[in-house]
């Protein structure tokens, strides 16, 4: 995407993911920061040279510049700024970004050629739309959180899933739209919200034959599936295949479990999946990690240690396949961070810069805008 400049008007979470990810493949990207800057900077303890950690780790590979939107010369910055651009990205409460003049319709005359891309909370024009959208709300709404309950109370998942999807659904819809481009020279617009971004990463849930009646696919559909507890701590164990469960039970000497008829399909150890975690549970909580690790994988079932969060800095995995960057920020110093999640072969990707501090880069930018009108100007005389 080397080019191709955004600018990020974007705030917390979805946008910035966003808009780095743009960044990560080549762009120029410009974060826009009111003087309080964006609020994640302010989220900690802990903190990293006195940002918060969540802003340094999605802000990486972008220019920051400072610009209070609600001030005339400011805004009719931001204004210029995006006359020039080839993207927008902005992720305000509805309204706020035609209030503010950089909603599609204001930015669409002056560059007909822009892709402007809203990332809202929930749909634009569903009853929902003014509603708060955190992480937890969403979980609860896309039924997320009852599911995970498994019929007890309801539970979260850590992940702001909502969040991480809907910006790569962003970044998808963003590249679709420039190749259109490419095409007639014409921008559009690129709407995603976190709540159909929630509800999409459930898709394989999402059908049943129409009428009064849903039924979903199964929650557990496969048995044995999940962790179990050993001597010296936990296991995944995933048995989705009849090949798998006989060398399951050839590695735990379950030779009844082997020969009973019950267990001896997909459906039917389905059927039966709480007497049969109960007895896998039983038969391998004698065993040590290691032990069992090395006697599954000879038996080709699948299995696996279940790490910490501070594991995966460590994990031979991850150094091997340099999936773990080094940077120099310049408040926090040498800081580890997980870097690029795919490759391109002809057109490697790099880390050029760490996230920006506050208005690092407002003069720069600021010349670059001056510079290019009067170009502009020459070029019509």
């Amino acid at each position: 995407m080397e080019g191709i400049r955004v600018v990020d008007f974007s705030r917390v979470f979805a946008g910035p993911l966003c808009t780095m990810t743009l960044g990560d493949m080549g762009a120029d990207v410009i974060k826009v920061e009111s003087p309080a800057g964006d609020e994640a900077r302010h989220f900690g303890p802990p903190w990293l040279g006195g940002e918060g950690m969540n802003f340094v780790a999605i802000n990486r590979n972008k220019r920051s510049i400072m610009l209070d939107l609600k001030n005339a010369d400011d805004n009719k910055a931001a204004r210029r700024l995006c006359e020039g651009a080839d993207v927008v990205v902005e992720n305000f409460r509805p309204g706020v970004a035609g209030r503010l003049g950089i909603d599609a319709a204001s930015l669409e005359a002056a560059n007909p050629g822009l892709v402007h891309c809203s990332i809202a909370g929930f749909g634009r024009n569903g009853p929902h739309r003014d509603r708060p959208a955190l992480d937890l709300i969403l979980q609860a709404g896309s039924g997320v959180l009852f599911r995970q309950g498994r019929g007890g109370p309801p539970i979260g998942i850590v992940l702001t899933i909502a969040d991480s999807y809907a910006a790569q659904l962003a970044v998808q819809g963003i590249l679709g739209a420039l190749i259109a481009r490419g095409r007639d020279g014409v921008g559009q617009r690129v709407e995603v919200s976190l709540f159909e971004a929630m509800i999409a990463a459930q898709n394989y849930r999402m059908i049943s034959a129409a009428g009064e009646q849903i039924e979903l696919p199964a929650s557990v559909d496969v048995a044995p599936y999940g962790a179990f507890e050993v001597a010296d701590g936990w296991v995944i164990i995933a048995v989705v295949t009849d090949r798998s469960w006989i060398g399951l039970c050839q590695a735990l000497g379950l030779r009844e479990a082997g020969d009973d008829p019950r267990f001896s399909t997909n459906s039917g150890r389905s059927k039966h999946q709480d007497e049969l975690m109960e007895l896998v549970s039983r038969a391998v909580s004698g065993f040590r990690l290691e032990e069992l690790l090395d006697q599954l994988e000879q038996e080709g079932v699948p299995c696996g240690r279940i790490n910490h969060e501070e594991d995966l800095f460590s994990d031979p995995d991850v150094l091997a396949n340099e999936t773990l960057v080094e940077l120099e920020h310049p408040k926090a110093g040498k800081i580890w961070q997980f870097g690029l999640p795919f490759v391109l072969g002809r057109t490697p990707l790099v880390v050029r810069r760490p996230s920006p501090t506050l208005g690092e880069h407002t003069a720069e930018i600021l010349a670059e805008i001056d510079q290019r009108e009067t170009r502009s100007r020459s070029a019509r005389s």
